[in-house]
């Protein structure tokens, strides 16, 4: 006889119920899913009743997720994250790719050197199978513990249990500034400059890990104005183009949406800012050690102030 709980393993049932959690909206996660609403309430509903508990709150208003339902939320997201890996890796071994290299990125990571050292990486070891994993900083820490992801790429270096950081690039603090704005046509921004104006720095929930190094250095300013705090890099530059005020971000990231209307200066006497390696204290695979390297002399190689010119 079928025990109902098992079909709780279904990876469908999986992916229906995170599409819910993440959207908040039945009828949004049915149209992300691509399937009808009908079908998916039954799934969710079936799911309440195979556990015993309720999994959302729901009204005629909004559907909340329910604190059972944030627990479930954290597995279900392990085991299709573990799902996926197992289809890739065995397509890799297939392919004749022995070796894996499974690398987590976020918004704050993805600009153009990092993407480039990727693919010369790739170029110089075809035998090494390498995955981007696009989630957010805290899922890629839980998934290097769990063994879902091989490495991060990231600019938090603070200490964390069972992770191990490695520097492997530097750039710096730089302005962002309307191409209108009175700060364009310097070299470089004073830190008494940035007093003068508004600025807009990262908010806490933006996954931006340099915006704790970017806080901590406009905490040493006199007096700073924050007027806004933007949760992606997009949103940051849309606001300095607005000329609402003048967005401080790494120059690296930076790279990752050059625009027309904005212009970049560094900041004399800031503090640099650090790309780390993430990875687990265990024992370095030989792929993952080699990437280290790699990045390390690639970015050695490099001027990482180029983009401000």
């Amino acid at each position: 006889m079928e025990n109902k709980n098992e079909r709780l393993l279904e990876l469908r049932h999986l992916r229906y119920f995170i599409a819910v959690a993440e959207e908040l909206h039945f009828a949004r996660a049915a149209e992300r899913l691509q399937m009808e609403q009908s079908p998916l309430s039954r799934a969710i509903r079936e799911m309440e009743g195979n556990l015993g508990v309720r999994l959302f709150e729901r009204s005629t208003r909004s559907t909340r997720i329910t604190r059972a339902g944030t627990v479930l939320l954290d597995y279900a997201r392990r085991a299709v994250a573990l799902m996926e890996q197992a289809k890739t890796t065995t397509r890799s071994a297939a392919l004749g790719q022995g070796d894996q290299l499974r690398i987590g990125v976020s918004d704050c990571t993805a600009y153009c050197r990092m993407t480039e050292i990727l693919a010369r990486y790739r170029v110089a070891n075809p035998d090494v199978a390498v995955a981007l994993l696009e989630i957010p900083l805290h899922q890629q820490i839980s998934g290097i513990r769990d063994g879902l992801v091989d490495a991060s790429i990231s600019l938090d270096g603070r200490d964390r249990e069972g992770i191990q950081a490695q520097a492997v690039a530097h750039d710096q603090i730089c302005a962002a500034v309307s191409a209108a704005h009175p700060l364009s046509h310097t070299c470089a921004v004073l830190p008494a400059d940035l007093v003068r104006y508004p600025l807009i720095l990262f908010s806490a929930e933006s996954d931006l890990a340099a915006g704790f190094e970017i806080d901590h250095f406009v905490n040493t300013l006199t007096r700073p104005c924050v007027a806004f705090r933007a949760n992606t890099l997009g949103t940051m530059l849309t606001l300095v183009a607005l000329g609402h005020g003048i967005g401080l971000v790494g120059s690296a990231q930076a790279t990752a949406a050059v625009r027309r209307d904005i212009v970049l200066r560094p900041i004399e006497a800031a503090p640099p800012l650090t790309t780390y390696v993430l990875h687990s204290n265990g024992e370095v695979s030989a792929p993952l050690g080699d990437f280290i390297e790699f990045a390390r002399e690639h970015f050695s190689n490099a001027d990482s102030t180029d983009v401000l010119s």
